[in-house]
C-alpha cells in the first residue's frame, strides 16, 4: 500500500481542475522542494476538523496532484499551482517528524472518458455561469469535452457541504455523478 503526503486544505479539489496553493509553513515548503526534485506529486485532502495552519484531520478520499507552476512571492510565500490527477481513499494516517500528514492509500479507478449527454445542457449553462463568477478567477478548468470534465468542474464550482464534496469524490461514474448533481442542484440551492 502507497504512502504519500498529504497537503490538508479547506477547499475541495478534484481531477482536472488547477488550484493556486500559497505556502508559508516550513514542512510544506520541503514538501514542495521534494516534489520538484523528484518531479512526483502528493496529495491534496479536505479538512474535516483543525485548520490548514497546524495538525487537521482529513476526509478519507483525496486527489493525488502534480505541480504545473510555481513562483517565489514576497515575505517567504511561495505561489504553487497544482492540478488534481487521480483519486485516493486513504486507509490511515500517521505524522513525520516535521508534523507533516502521511497517508497511506489506495488508488481509486481511473474514469474512461464518456461523452457529454444531451441532456445535460442545462447542467453545461450552470457551470458557465459559475465560472463567470469574479471569486473563482484564481481556478483553472480545461474546455469541457467529458463527462467527467463536466461533473468535476460542477462539483468544484458548486456551493456545496464538505460531506457532499466527498460523496461526489467517490462516485466512479461521471454519468452517476452528473445525475446526482442534476437531481440535488435544486435542493443545494435552496440551503
Amino acid at each position: 500500500m502507497p504512502q504519500i503526503p498529504l497537503f490538508p486544505l479547506n477547499v475541495a479539489l478534484y481531477p482536472g481542475v488547477t488550484l493556486p496553493l500559497r505556502i508559508f509553513e516550513q514542512r510544506y515548503l520541503h514538501l514542495v522542494s521534494e516534489t520538484l526534485k523528484a518531479d512526483s506529486g502528493f496529495g491534496v485532502a479536505l479538512i474535516r476538523s483543525g485548520g490548514e495552519v497546524g495538525r487537521a484531520s482529513v476526509w478519507p478520499l483525496g486527489v493525488y496532484v502534480n505541480i504545473v507552476d510555481w513562483s517565489q512571492g514576497e515575505e517567504g510565500l511561495l505561489h504553487v499551482q497544482v492540478t488534481g490527477q487521480r483519486r485516493f481513499r486513504i486507509t490511515s494516517t500517521s505524522h513525520a517528524e516535521d508534523g507533516l500528514l502521511l497517508g497511506d492509500i489506495v488508488w481509486l479507478p481511473q474514469e474512461a472518458p464518456k461523452p457529454i449527454p444531451a441532456e445535460c445542457d442545462g447542467l453545461l449553462a450552470v457551470l458557465d455561469e459559475l465560472k463567470q463568477h469574479a471569486s473563482m478567477l484564481t481556478l483553472k478548468f480545461d474546455p469541457v469535452d467529458s463527462a467527467d470534465a463536466l461533473s468535476w468542474q460542477l462539483a468544484q464550482l458548486l456551493p456545496l457541504d464538505d460531506k457532499v464534496r466527498v460523496e461526489l469524490l467517490a462516485i466512479e461514474d461521471p454519468l452517476v455523478r452528473l445525475a446526482d448533481i442534476a437531481s440535488n442542484l435544486d435542493r443545494w440551492a435552496r440551503e
